[in-house]
């Protein structure tokens, strides 16, 4: 195992799963990760970019699994030989670097969804506050969290468009939270190069069989969350993978679509395709 970071104390081995951790020159297994969970990704290891004129490499990542389903933190590599941690959240992409504050920071029960707060003399506005929990890990990684340990992670938002990122993780001594600061980027801003092979980026329909009558189902999007049985209209949860125990609800009700499944169109000059839908009701508040 080659570790290409100075400020990586703990590593993962992409073949069996090892999980090492460095202390000086010292080596010490402590155990084996969990496998990756399959997020179809285009990012790899090692694949490479360029954020602010600086020059990365992907050298470690950490996947999560939330309510919503999972996300994947990549530990970037910068030329100056710091660390910056990539988002990726089913397409959704965050660049962060490492951020300190000259407070303390409140426990995350106090940081309201919809509320506004201020951090080293800046107003944001929380996005999110999520349970989360590490599901797997591989490469090269600043930190570790124990597997399967739940802690929270808040998500601020500031009017000018940047995120602040609040880690309740056991990652730093005096049961501090760790902080990063960034913003959303598109992934060709990143001008990344060594993804994965285009076959592997392609989101290929997968097949499996419905958990409640048996028929055949085929996923067409990656990152489909759920998906309707055409035959006995269970809603099969997919947020886990198509790999992962099926959870199903039974959907009775027919609903008379004004735009069928599978129809095609042109809006603002690009192509679309209808491939699900929602039927929401409520009261006004």
């Amino acid at each position: 195992m080659e570790f290409r970071s100075a400020q990586s104390t703990h590593a993962v081995c992409g073949y069996c799963q090892t999980t090492v951790v460095r202390d000086g020159e010292t080596l010490s297994r402590i155990g084996k990760m969990a496998e990756l969970f399959d997020d179809h990704s285009p990012m790899q290891l090692l694949a490479s970019g360029t954020w602010n004129a600086q020059s990365f490499t992907l050298v470690g990542r950490l996947q999560y699994k939330y309510r919503e389903g999972t996300w994947t933190e990549w530990h970037a590599l910068l030329a100056d030989g710091s660390s910056a941690w990539l988002s990726d959240d089913n397409g959704a992409y965050v660049f962060t670097l490492p951020l300190t504050t000259q407070r303390e920071l409140p426990t995350p029960d106090r940081f309201r969804v919809g509320g506004t707060t201020a951090i080293n003399g800046k107003t944001f506005s929380v996005a999110s506050n999520e349970i989360v929990s590490l599901i797997s890990a591989q490469g090269e990684l600043p930190h570790l969290p124990a597997l399967g340990q739940e802690f929270s992670v808040v998500d601020l938002r500031s009017a000018d468009g940047e995120v602040l990122s609040v880690d309740y993780g056991p990652t730093l001594s005096g049961g501090q939270p760790s902080l990063s600061r960034g913003r959303s980027v598109l992934l060709e801003d990143l001008k990344l190069s060594g993804l994965r092979d285009e076959v592997a980026k392609e989101e290929k329909a997968q097949e499996f069989s419905c958990p409640n009558c048996g028929a055949a189902i085929t996923v067409t999007l990656a990152s489909s969350k759920s998906i309707t049985c055409a035959s006995c209209h269970s809603i099969i949860d997919l947020s886990q993978g198509v790999g992962a125990q099926l959870q199903h609800a039974i959907h009775d009700e027919p609903v008379a679509l004004l735009i069928p499944l599978g129809s095609q169109g042109t809006q603002q000059g690009v192509n679309w395709q209808v491939v699900g839908f929602q039927h929401r009701m409520g009261t006004a508040p």
